[in-house]
């Protein structure tokens, strides 16, 4: 009796096992400064599957999104394998929360993720009182954005949670570069913009013309035209659209000498 007394409290006594989970760019579980080696990838994809859902999902739901089976015994089966094994490699039974037939990832769990520092930061941001702050912050949740969200997975899920994070990384480039636009940093106001649209191409037509303005101002007219070229490419090869007339008038203009900005982010709509 007293030799289970003594392993309980030391039990206690130990902290619960610390805990990174990266799903942007290299997907990666590491637990104490170790990354995971997975017993069965069906564990794994449980594991994002969750990270994608944090208001959790029903067992027949996790059944058909995740792995197209109907909710079977046999398959009811394979799911309570593969949720004791990922709360055996995570050493941790409370790693997958149910509640009343909802599976939810623990929160602590949750909290240790790349995409929960992004969409933090980026919420913090927006109630920051000062430019510098809301800057800091900024680059802070940028700093977390690595790469497309879980790489090497597939399916409707995991693709709109990938749009989801995109979105936002897309969002905060977006919001650093007027920062940088009003405090007249043109070279880094550029480096957002481009990076805005390394991410997702298909950003409003009006960033690209903004990008067309700053590259011509911080480079020359032939990096402006440069990126109109390619963008309107893209749109034909990938879209199979045309820029619009706006857009085609700007780079006409800056092909003639113009440079319409005097560092300010609205000159281009005339607010």
């Amino acid at each position: 009796m007293l030799h289970e007394q003594i392993c309980a409290a030391q039990a206690t006594a130990i902290p619960p096992p610390r805990y990174l989970l990266r799903s942007l760019g290299n997907a990666d579980v590491i637990v104490d400064g170790v990354s995971v080696v997975w017993p069965a990838r069906s564990a794994e994809e449980l594991l994002w599957y969750l990270h994608a859902y944090p208001q959790g999902r029903y067992r027949h739901d996790i059944l058909a999104e995740l792995w197209d089976l109907e909710d079977t015994p046999a398959a009811a089966n394979r799911f309570r394998v593969a949720l004791h094994r990922l709360r055996a490699v995570l050493g941790r039974p409370d790693a997958v929360v149910d509640e009343r037939g909802r599976y939810t990832l623990h929160a602590e769990l949750m909290a240790a993720s790349d995409t929960h520092a992004l969409h933090h930061a980026l919420d913090a941001s927006k109630v920051s009182s000062g430019p510098r702050q809301q800057e800091e912050l900024l680059r802070q949740a940028l700093a977390s954005a690595d790469g497309e969200y879980l790489p090497h997975l597939q399916g409707e899920w995991v693709e709109a949670a990938r749009s989801q994070h995109r979105a936002a990384v897309v969002e905060g480039h977006l919001r650093l570069s007027l920062l940088h636009c009003v405090a007249r940093e043109c070279p880094l106001a550029a480096l957002s913009l481009v990076r805005a649209a390394e991410t997702d191409p298909l950003i409003g037509e009006d960033h690209h013309q903004r990008l067309m303005v700053c590259l011509t101002m911080n480079r020359d007219k032939y990096a402006g035209i440069e990126h109109y070229r390619r963008y309107r490419h893209y749109l034909a090869e990938e879209v199979g659209d045309t820029p619009m007339h706006d857009t085609v008038d700007l780079a006409e203009r800056l092909k003639a000498g113009e440079r319409p900005c005097d560092h300010g982010p609205y000159l281009l709509t005339g607010k």
